[in-house]
Order: C-alpha cells, then structure tokens, then sequence
C-alpha cells in the first residue's frame, strides 16, 4: 500500500490516549444526559433528502440525535445502513454507491453529511457521482493522509480489507469537488489534528470553526446551528 493512511501523533501532539479516553467519556455523557437545547430561529428543511454516513468504528446508532435533529427541522433523513464503519471496504463503497443512486432516482439531488470518516467517505461519493449530489457537509472529517490520530492502530490493522481503487485515490479526495461543500472544525477535537480537516480556499468551499469533542461534534449545538444554515443556502 506504501504510504500510510494514519500515523500516531507525535509526542509534543495534544492528541493521543488521554484525548482518546476524554472522547469516550463525553460519548458516555452524551448518551447519559439530557440533549441540549437547540439555538431559537434556525432555518426549516424542505423535505429533500439528506444522507447520514457515521464515523470510524461507529454506526448508524451513532447518528440517531443528527439525524432526529434534521427531521425535526424538515429533511428526508435517510442511512445506508451501516453497522459498523470500519473503513473503505469494497462492501462499504459499494453499500454507499448502491443507496445514492437509490435515493437520487427520482432525479433531485442529495445532500450528504459525514461524521469523521464519514465525511470523508461523502467527498469520496461527491466527486465520483457529481450529479447525484447537492452539497456536501464534513463534520471533522480529516481530508489529509496520513491523518494524524491515536486510532492509526486500528486503521493500519484494517486497511488490509480496504478498496484498492480507494487506496489508489485517496489524495484526491482533498481535492476540488464540483459539488459546495461545508467542513466543520473543531480545535478541540481530540482524535485527529482539526488542521487536518480544512478545505483549500475555493468557491463554493466554508471551513467553519465550531466547538465540541470529535466524538460528540454531531450533537454540539454550534456544529448543529452551522448544519441547519449550510443545508438552508
């Protein structure tokens, strides 16, 4: 494979096992206490359809408070019922390609949202199925490889079952896309470098600064707000 896709952060890094264990900890509070409350005034959804892909080594599960939060506002919320996200796995790709067509058969474009890997994984549909898509949203999702992340383990473990054609691309991915696209950022993301997760300055590109855990970002009322907004342009 050469080059690889992750490297563990160096020691002067604030990413590594104590960030890691941090993460975990504000999931295991997300899931214990009551959601927040949600800033007044955001723009409605229009009933279009929005796909939800979920981050590294989580699954739909990981997405239920997103994507109740996008029917609440008024979108067509849907998933490609996945699992567990273990990576870019020729079954995933495939899972993926297969539920945008279905959902773009009526001839309207989707929108799609990627947590982490997830984003990643949206950027990857956009620029091979251009017409299918309308925007895409990143929710600190790393577009540089290697990605710097004390998950490196895992994925170099993994990605012996990943796509080649993927693998082949994977610098693309950084690339332009003919679709906008919405990244957002955290500084206090904890499982990969935020820096990592910026777009080049381009039309039709936002990399927008929000606060909140790698892990949680899909809950953040900061990331939510900058969802409700980018969806509604």
């Amino acid at each position: 494979m050469g080059e690889a896709l992750a490297i563990y952060p160096g020691r002067d890094s604030p990413l590594g096992v104590r960030s890691l264990i941090r993460n975990g900890l504000s999931l295991v509070q997300a899931f214990a206490q009551p959601p927040q409350a949600m800033p007044a005034g955001l723009p409605r959804g229009d009933g279009r359809v929005v796909l939800v892909i979920p981050a590294f080594l989580s699954g739909d599960w990981a997405t239920a408070g997103l994507r109740q939060f996008l029917s609440h506002l008024g979108y067509r919320v849907e998933t490609a019922g996945i699992a567990l996200n273990m990576g870019p796995t020729p079954a995933l790709i495939r899972k993926l390609d297969n539920s945008l067509a279905r959902l773009a058969a009526d001839g309207a474009p989707v929108d799609v949202i990627g947590q982490s890997l997830g984003g990643v994984l949206a950027r990857d549909l956009a620029q091979r199925h251009s017409t299918q898509i309308g925007q895409v949203i990143t929710l600190c999702s790393p577009i540089r490889v290697p990605i710097t992340t004390p998950l490196a383990p895992a994925a170099r473990l993994l990605s012996v079952l990943y796509d080649a054609d993927w693998l082949a691309r994977r610098h693309a991915i950084a690339g332009p896309l003919d679709v906008p696209v919405t990244a957002l950022y955290s500084e206090d993301d904890g499982v990969v470098d935020w820096r990592e997760c910026l777009q080049d300055d381009r039309p039709g590109c936002r990399n927008i600064r929000v606060s909140g855990a790698h892990a949680t970002i899909g809950s953040s009322p900061s990331a939510l707000a900058a969802i409700a907004y980018a969806l509604s342009s």
